[in-house]
């Protein structure tokens, strides 16, 4: 009977490890496959080990970048020129980060990364939670 529970349990943790894709790599905005209502950044790279993810996001010849773990708690960040608060966490094989702009949080933007199962295109869902404002998917390919 050990061995049963102990198989269930590392069956479990393979599973769980598996819903968490790694999306580290350069990615690159395919416009044609976006719904862009505001501005997105040209390309990504990332770099994510662990439980902490980096991005660095290119937009119109600048570059922005953010350091943040993916384990709920928030960071400090630059991002939109604006001081933010960020936050990782995973949902399942959804990575969500939540940015909290300006310093009484006005302004709140959620997005969920989301990888395809060959690991070439990642989709970004954008959703403006204050002020409200039409949700955008931005996709990306991997370079």
């Amino acid at each position: 009977m050990k061995y049963v529970c102990l198989c269930g349990l590392v069956c479990s943790v393979t599973l769980l490890a598996d819903d968490r894709p790694n999306f580290t790599g350069k990615w690159q905005l395919d416009a044609a496959k976006s719904e862009i209502h505001t501005k997105a950044a040209s390309a990504w790279s990332i770099e994510q080990t662990g439980d902490s993810i980096s991005i660095n996001q290119e937009e119109a010849g600048r570059t922005e970048s953010l350091k943040c773990g993916t384990d709920g708690k928030t960071c400090k960040a630059k991002e939109d020129g604006q001081t933010a608060e960020i936050m990782f966490y995973y949902n399942g094989p959804l990575l969500v980060e939540t940015d909290m702009f300006g310093h009484d949080n006005g302004r709140v933007v959620k997005k969920r990364l989301k990888m395809a199962p060959d690991g070439k295109t990642m989709e970004v869902e954008v959703m403006h939670i204050t002020p409200a404002a039409p949700a955008e998917k931005w996709v990306f390919a991997k370079q």
